[in-house]
């Protein structure tokens, strides 16, 4: 279902997620990304707390992501997964009238960001195999 999402200007230090598909790394950054680390320790396997030269916490890395989230929520957490209608578009095929027509009317899964909507490669596959059963090459 479409839905508009208003997201506030981020604070300097705010909490912050990232997931990275190529490695199948989740980051949650307590402090900036930019942080200058001290040391790490696994707490659990798979599951590692990065911490400041100050000692204090700056980030938690979870490795192997995908085994332990739904998909969906690490969509929702890439960062360069959310892609903007037009380039959707381009990737499928499609009109991008279209898309913002399917988005609209919840049979495309995607957001409002600054007025323009975004979806993710994941979604837009699951929407083009919903009319065709067709895959996208993704580049």
């Amino acid at each position: 279902m479409a839905r508009e999402a208003n997201i506030p200007e981020v604070a300097k230090n705010a909490l912050k997620m990232e997931y990275e598909p190529e490695v199948d790394i989740l980051t949650v950054y307590i402090q900036s990304p930019e942080t200058l680390l001290g040391h790490s320790a696994e707490v659990k396997s798979g599951v590692i707390l990065n911490y400041a030269e100050d000692g204090s916490l700056s980030s938690v890395e979870v490795l192997d992501a995908a085994r332990r989230y739904p998909a969906g929520q690490l969509a929702a957490c890439s960062v360069d997964e959310l892609i903007d209608l037009k380039t959707a578009s381009r990737l499928a095929g499609i009109a991008p009238v279209t898309l913002r027509t399917q988005a609209q009317k919840g049979r495309l899964w995607a957001m409002r960001l600054s007025g323009q909507w975004a979806t993710t490669r994941e979604r837009l596959q699951q929407y083009i195999d919903s009319r065709s059963g067709t895959r996208v090459t993704q580049k």
